[in-house]
């Protein structure tokens, strides 16, 4: 009989856990509090506080530095005025204006005995001047030549219950105080008999005429320019032409109906546009023409942040201080939210990319309590009666700014399984050594990078500053450069979230990406 011979199988071999590795993007598509935490982009935030989201990149905001001290109470506005050939810069208290053009210690105010600091500003310039024009509704409306400050002479209505001043077709228009009449003055004109335009017929909805502002067609100033009357309900009666006298130049375009604007410095315009922060977003005053208050909203500029400032307005609406400002220099745009009376955070926002942070929400706050714009830099004051200059340096003062970052929540590895994360590795570029807290989120937790991660939450730069350390003896540091260290994750999910944050004091600090290495669990045979 033939050997037949066994077949014999080969051992079974173990297979050890799959390895991956993939690259995160920074969150460049800024913070969204839209979507449901399954739904986000791969760049989309959960958290970005103190980081500004570039186009390709993140970088921690730039610093601050004290400009102005001395002032009598608290900031409550901060005006420009620019004339042909030189700007001056003042800031009000509740009392007094003074002029801080010139950095330090304030001198005696400029202007005093007054009953408010919550001036609104517009420039104009006529064949006698140029001229910053000022009204708060409390005291007699002001005006500065780039020399003296006067008190016109307006009649037909009483100087003091007007506000909110604003600039149209060489026309100066006002609110008057608590109610739905706009005053204007006589073409190229600070001063002289006003005329006064009622529009209580036209806000169906009730309420009292809050704001004034220009919207351009096509983001210039011109001949087709529209003025939009905004009411404390929230409805914008938006009018084209020159003279309201006359029915052949003047016409009511629309009335629109919004969300109620927040307090009394809602407005700001962004690019020839008029936005305006409401209850629930910042509407475009063209986006609310061309297709209502739905639409208006859906295409909001604050579409993806709407929940945070509903959340915000809920909070903190009854406080003073909410306002908009917008810095063209530096792409960008913020809204300030007061939390009590010294403290507030901001959101802002990319208008090149739409792409949102926080400011200060959950360190390193600059509590503001006003905005203002002069040689294009952004200035804020205080409750202390400091005016300091932002977007400066990348301190404050002497004191490092903490950021913090969240990304979205991703599958890495098997879709729909287990993945354990083991090495993370974020991608600086920086004017120093980075060293922060980092953590990896599974599952859609919330852990917070404690002491037992990477730390300290520190970035210090790897030198010696220029005109103060000693020449041989100091060490001279780098430029900005590549800092890619990897760091232990720890982990295990079936989704997962890289939660950063760290300190930078003194250096530029650019996050690019993040690099993640992840073992794939193994199936499991039912």
């Amino acid at each position: 009989m033939a050997y037949i011979a066994p077949i014999r199988t080969p051992p079974r071999r173990i297979q050890g856990p799959a390895m991956g590795t993939v690259q995160i993007p920074a969150s460049t598509r800024g913070l969204n509090l839209r979507d449901g935490i399954a739904a986000m982009k791969p760049a989309d935030a959960l958290i970005l506080d103190n980081m500004f989201p570039e186009a390709t990149y993140l970088r921690v905001r730039n610093g601050t530095q004290s400009y102005a001290t001395g002032i009598n109470g608290s900031v409550q506005s901060i005006m420009e005025w620019s004339g042909p050939s030189s700007r001056k810069l003042f800031a009000a208290s509740p009392t007094d204006i003074y002029d801080i053009t010139t950095t330090g210690a304030v001198g005696a105010a400029v202007v005093s005995s007054l009953g408010s600091g919550y001036w609104q500003t517009t420039m104009m310039t006529t064949p006698g001047g140029a001229f910053l024009v000022l009204a708060n509704g409390v005291n007699s409306v002001r005006n500065y030549d780039g020399t003296s400050w006067t008190t016109p002479a307006i009649t037909n209505v009483t100087s003091s219950t007007l506000n909110f001043p604003c600039l149209h077709k060489s026309r100066i228009w006002f609110v008057q105080n608590n109610s739905t009449k706009a005053w204007y003055l006589p073409t190229a004109s600070i001063a002289g008999a006003a005329s006064s335009f009622e529009l209580g017929d036209t806000f169906t909805d009730g309420g009292k005429l809050i704001a004034i502002g220009a919207v351009s067609r096509d983001g210039g100033s011109g001949s087709d320019d529209y003025l939009a009357f905004v009411s404390s309900h929230g409805q914008v009666a938006v009018y084209q032409g020159d003279d309201p006298a006359s029915a052949n130049t003047w016409a009511l375009v629309g009335v629109y109906n919004g969300a109620p604007p927040i307090g009394n410095r809602s407005t700001a315009n962004i690019g020839g546009d008029l936005a305006i922060v409401t209850e629930s977003a910042v509407v475009s005053t063209r986006q609310l023409m061309a297709g209502g208050q739905d639409a208006s909203t859906r295409q909001a500029i604050t579409n993806r942040i709407d929940q945070g400032i509903l959340e915000a307005y809920n909070s903190y609406g009854a406080l003073t201080g909410w306002s908009m400002a917008s810095y063209p220099r530096y792409r960008m745009a913020l809204i300030n939210v007061p939390t009590s009376s010294t403290t507030a955070f901001q959101f802002v926002v990319n208008v090149q990319t739409g792409a949102w942070a926080t400011y200060g929400k959950s360190a390193s706050p600059l509590n503001a309590t006003c905005w203002g714009i002069y040689n294009e830099d952004p200035y804020y004051g205080r409750s202390d009666g400091t005016v300091y200059l932002a977007e400066s340096g990348y301190a404050d003062g002497t004191a490092g700014i903490s950021w913090q970052v969240k990304t979205s929540f991703q599958t890495y590895g098997r879709s729909g399984g287990v993945s354990r994360m083991t090495m993370i590795r974020p991608l600086f570029t920086a004017g120093g050594q980075v060293v922060p807290a980092i953590r990896m989120n599974v599952d859609y937790r919330n852990d917070q990078p404690l002491s037992t991660d990477a730390f300290p939450l520190a970035a210090g730069a790897q030198g010696s500053v220029w005109d103060t350390s000693l020449w041989d003896v100091g060490m001279w540091g780098d430029g900005a450069s590549p800092y890619n260290n990897w760091y232990a994750a720890t982990g295990i999910g079936t989704t997962a979230s890289v939660h950063m944050g760290g300190q930078s004091n003194g250096i530029q600090v650019i996050l690019n990406a993040f690099d993640l290495k992840y073992e794939v669990g193994q199936r499991v045979a039912l």
